[in-house]
């Protein structure tokens, strides 16, 4: 996957909170469980994204494969957290809070076969994304600038309604990740798909 490396296409200042609204309004009509045990991920076919006229179908995994390691577990404390974010290459910073009503939290791994994507999508809260094997592509559709991470690297999603998307850019060998979802309430799942971001 080749995307343009041009930094901040995207004016944070025409994006009210580093938040594009279409997409919210996308993915709220596009929930879709990125929860299995060690299966395919598979985007939902539906042929419509909630706005009317607008036929695109939600972007599709490849080669990509979740395993729950903990479903919803809840805080029985009142827990509240802050991350700011200020991502290389980027204008400005990422502010993502998790409010004191934490909801739940989802801890997975994350498998991408080789050259394989887990296709364009958000998280409703934060993410902690640590890097086991291999490496991950991130790009985000607020400026479209290509990060890589390696194993022994992390980085944080800030989740609401940050859409991004994460590929292996190795044509033979996997990459693993534990991810930690903050903030998905209960019951919900902790990935939405949506249609396909053009950052060409």
């Amino acid at each position: 996957m080749t995307r343009t490396d041009t930094a901040d296409r995207r004016s944070e200042a025409q994006q009210p909170d580093g938040v594009l609204r279409r997409t919210v309004l996308k993915a709220s009509a596009l929930t879709i469980a990125a929860l299995g045990t060690s299966v395919p991920v598979a985007a939902d076919p539906m042929d419509h994204d909630g706005e009317p006229g607008d036929d695109r179908k939600v972007d599709s995994p490849v080669g990509f494969y979740v395993e729950v390691l903990a479903g919803h577990s809840t805080f029985p404390d009142g827990v509240a957290a802050k991350f700011q974010m200020k991502y290389n290459g980027a204008n400005g910073t990422v502010v993502s809070n998790l409010p004191r009503d934490a909801s739940t939290t989802v801890v997975a791994k994350v498998t991408w076969d080789p050259e394989g994507t887990s296709g364009w999508h958000t998280h409703p809260g934060p993410v902690i994304v640590s890097v086991v094997e291999g490496e991950l592509e991130l790009i985000n559709e607020r400026d479209c600038i290509v990060r890589s991470y390696s194993a022994g690297e992390a980085f944080i999603d800030p989740g609401q309604g940050n859409v991004h998307t994460a590929s292996n850019p190795s044509q033979s060998d996997i990459a693993v990740a534990y991810a930690t979802f903050f903030g998905v309430p209960d019951g919900a799942p902790p990935t939405v798909f949506v249609p396909p971001v053009n950052c060409e």
